[in-house]
Order: C-alpha cells, then sequence, then structure tokens
C-alpha cells in the first residue's frame, strides 16, 4: 500500500511528460498535483483536479514551494525551485529524468549566473537541445524507480 503522505507536485505549464506522471502515479495509486497559471485554464484541466495560481512569473513556484514537505517529489524544469526545495528534503525531478540533489546547488547557481552574465552581454545563449522520445522514456523509468524506492512504497 502506498505511503498516503507523500504527494507529487507537478510545475505543469510547461511540462512535456504529463501524461507519463499521470500513468505512473496510477501504478502506485498516488494523484499527482498539476500545478499552473491561470493561462493554461481549460475545462478539462480544472475537471482533472488541476489548481491554478495568478498568473505571476513566480506563483507556480510560490505555491509548491509552501506546500511541499519533507519526502514529497515535485517535477520541475525550473532547477532555481530545484535547489530550494531539495534543501527541504523534497526530491525532485526533470522532465528529462534527472534527479537533482542538494549537492548540485552550487552548480545549478553557477551556471544560472553565467547564463545571466552572457545574456547581459548580448551574446546568445545555446538553450536547451529538443525534447526527444528518449528523453521521454528516461523520465518515466526514473520516475518509476524514484516511487518504487521510496520509502513506503
Amino acid at each position: 500500500m502506498p505511503n498516503l503522505n507523500v504527494h507529487i507536485y507537478v510545475d505543469a505549464d510547461s511540462c512535456p511528460v504529463q501524461e507519463e506522471i499521470i500513468d505512473v502515479c496510477a501504478q502506485y495509486n498516488l494523484h499527482p498535483y498539476f500545478i499552473a497559471t491561470v493561462n493554461h485554464y481549460s475545462r478539462e484541466k480544472a475537471e482533472a483536479g488541476w489548481m491554478f495560481v495568478d498568473d505571476g512569473s513566480q506563483s507556480v513556484d510560490m505555491y509548491i514551494l509552501n506546500q511541499v514537505g519533507e519526502g514529497d517529489v515535485v517535477i520541475t524544469q525550473d532547477l532555481s525551485l530545484a535547489v530550494l526545495l531539495t534543501s527541504k528534503g523534497v526530491y525532485v525531478l526533470t522532465p528529462r529524468g534527472k534527479l537533482v540533489r542538494e549537492n548540485d546547488a552550487d552548480n545549478i547557481m553557477n551556471q544560472k549566473f553565467i547564463r545571466q552574465q552572457t545574456m547581459k552581454q548580448r551574446k546568445k545563449w545555446k538553450g536547451p537541445s529538443a525534447f526527444t522520445a528518449q528523453d521521454r522514456e528516461k523520465f518515466r523509468s526514473v520516475f518509476q524507480k524514484l516511487l518504487s524506492e521510496h520509502e513506503g512504497f
């Protein structure tokens, strides 16, 4: 029986693995909480239980940050949010299947600083590569492993 105290929060505004999250959570009888800004509202999403917050640049992040507890799982592409969450004992997984650890914080923040400095100098910064089927499968695999190894599962 799953540990009912574990919650799965999804930073859903631009999450490319929503179906995978639903499928994997169903295997463990868990209900993921999809959090998005109101400009992503649709009747179907609302009926599926999505939570919608104000359309502010950090609204979803703040909502998740204020709701999570130690041992919860958050799926997000926002590595700055990930740094804050891992320090609270939260498991953070990116849609590409990278499990972010607390000791990744220095590297994440250094990369963010370099990117900001480059952009200030009006130099181009290479963005992420296109999301692939391999990324999708890696996410599914790592998410399943995380849940299966999580205490109480």
